[in-house]
């Protein structure tokens, strides 16, 4: 994906998120359920980073999985 555009998309998208987020706060961002958060994320859609227990997701990550299936 073009830099300029994901840096010009990154600023509007997601502002009241953490650059750092949880499988919870993935699921308020898309809209999808838990069960289809650990699917994005288990079959290597969404870049996880394990953190313990818990999974993050950079926001950059998701940012850029809607860009690239945005439909014009």
């Amino acid at each position: 994906m073009d830099a300029e555009i994901t840096a010009k998309a990154y600023e509007p998208l997601f502002t009241e998120y953490p650059d750092v987020v949880t499988v919870s706060e993935l699921c308020d961002m898309l809209g999808i359920g838990m069960k289809k958060a650990y699917k994005l994320v288990r079959d290597g859609t969404l870049q996880a980073i394990p953190c313990s227990r818990k999974i993050i997701v950079a926001k950059v990550t998701v940012i850029n999985y809607v860009l690239k299936n945005a439909q014009f």
